[in-house]
């Protein structure tokens, strides 16, 4: 098994662009705050249930942090309940809201270390989640260390971690030397999830 340092992504980011096409900017949402919603409602969901839940908040007008933010729990708790696990997601994405009216204002301010610190002290955030807030709401550079990632590299011969953190830390020599952009991190994350849905499908 070889290091995570030593892994080439950039390389990586030309066979899987040339074997499944540019995938754009691939989280689904057209606002920064909706995508951070949605990123909290997907784990541990299908997508096809956090997009339920984001419908229903859309409907009723709670795609604005205020207005999310000043929402009644147990209001929340019906909207979201496709999304499943009703007694945490509504406390998280209560969190989150506030969090977005109080600070995202300013967050141009904060660089990428504090920004990811305030995002993994909002309740239900945790790596995973704040890279891919960071990422795409915030156009910070993040390698989205996900499952996805963790089986294409390890099918590739690379010695990956247990945890995200280690992960992400093992990656990040890698990372650093392939020079991405935000807009190519964000297009490799794509290209990796594409890559790994299609993997699923031809296992099944």
């Amino acid at each position: 098994m070889s290091a995570l340092a030593t892994a080439d992504l950039r390389g990586l980011y030309t066979e899987l662009h040339v074997r499944n096409g540019a995938q754009g900017w691939w989280w689904p949402g057209h606002e920064p705050l909706e995508i951070a919603l949605g990123a909290v409602l997907v784990q541990r969901s299908r997508w096809e249930q956090a997009a339920s839940a984001l419908t229903a908040l859309r409907t009723r007008g709670l795609l604005d942090a205020a207005a999310l933010a000043a929402t009644e729990e147990d209001t929340l708790r019906e909207l979201v309940r496709p999304a499943g696990f009703p007694a945490q997601k509504p406390r998280r994405l209560l969190a989150l809201a506030r969090w977005w009216r109080d600070r995202a204002p300013g967050a141009g301010d904060l660089d990428d270390a504090a920004l990811r610190a305030e995002l993994l002290a909002v309740d239900g955030i945790g790596p995973e989640t704040a890279d891919a807030i960071g990422l795409y709401c915030f156009s910070r550079p993040a390698f989205v260390c996900d499952e996805y990632a963790r089986r294409l590299l390890r099918g590739k011969g690379h010695e990956v971690p247990g945890s995200y953190e280690a992960f992400r830390r093992a990656l990040a020599p890698a990372v650093e030397r392939a020079g991405f952009t935000v807009a190519e991190l964000a297009e490799l994350h794509g290209l990796i999830v594409e890559e790994g849905k299609l993997a699923s499908s031809r296992r099944g």
